[in-house]
């Protein structure tokens, strides 16, 4: 997948989501006689927008994260998308930086998005061993992007529209991004490989220096979760996922069920700030 086609193809699905999923579009019957309209004046229209912007890399790995973003236009894409679908009462910032760190976050203080280029890049090149074909590791890459992405989104509405999060605030911007990858009309390419980069990062790691205390859940733990949510949105097209080697059928029973709760609180919290 080329990166401008990513890019598109992230915005479609960001649309198909919130256009979809927040209520008919059907147009209401006019009745023949009605009340004279009122005269009061409308709610001025919000008038903030997303903003995305690179900051200068000077190391190795830095420069690598910036190349895989800007000359695409990456965060320019999703910006774009974004402002042609939700209403923002003030700007919000989509911003590539170095952080000297793999790491990605949102500042309900600055109404920032960061996304480090330490972790761009880590997401190109963790398992540029273990791949097969190029293709395969820029999947992997690109899936970790998307993520990362729909996943800082869900902090960055969950402040900037005062939402209610209930449960640890991670799990419910990981949902989010799961809502919207379960909405991809047949291209299920992001949540799989999503998927597969948690299972391989989990894979990774010292379970003796897991930290339990850390905000997000473990990363095979974010693996099932994401798989169960995704199963959960078609369990007759994902039902080869379950089985010994997959999602276990004791969770796979109840993902239906945690789809459908995950989809219509996030469907309501969001409906009255899409634009028209």
């Amino acid at each position: 997948m080329k990166w401008n086609q990513l890019t598109m193809g992230a915005g479609v699905l960001l649309v198909a989501t919130m256009l979809s999923a927040c209520g008919s579009t059907d147009v209401p019957a006019v009745a023949k006689e009605s009340a004279a309209p009122e005269t009061t004046a409308p709610a001025p229209a919000p008038k903030g927008k997303f903003i995305a912007e690179y900051g200068k890399a000077d190391t190795e790995v830095a420069i690598e994260g910036l190349e895989r973003l800007k000359p695409g236009k990456v965060l320019e894409g999703f910006a774009t998308t974004l402002n042609g679908m939700l209403k923002l009462p003030h700007d919000v910032t989509l911003a590539g930086e170095q952080c000297d760190q793999v790491n990605a976050y949102y500042s309900p203080d600055e109404k920032k998005i960061t996304m480090c280029y330490e972790l761009v890049a880590d997401g190109f090149s963790r398992y540029r061993d273990k791949a097969e074909t190029d293709e395969e590791n820029d999947q992997h890459g690109q899936a970790n992007l998307i993520d990362t992405l729909f996943h800082e989104l869900g902090h960055a509405v969950i402040d900037i529209y005062d939402l209610p999060a209930l449960g640890k605030e991670d799990d419910a911007a990981d949902q989010l991004s799961a809502f919207i990858m379960s909405q991809g009309d047949g291209d299920d390419s992001a949540s799989i490989q999503t998927i597969n980069y948690y299972f391989a990062s989990a894979g990774d790691q010292d379970r003796a220096a897991l930290p339990f205390y850390d905000e997000h859940s473990m990363d095979e733990q974010r693996a099932y979760n994401y798989m169960c949510w995704i199963y959960g949105s078609d369990p007759k097209g994902y039902a080869d996922w379950v089985g010994e080697d997959g999602l276990p059928e004791e969770r796979a029973a109840r993902c239906p069920g945690e789809y459908e709760k995950l989809s219509n609180s996030w469907s309501k919290l969001l409906e009255p700030h899409i634009k028209d």
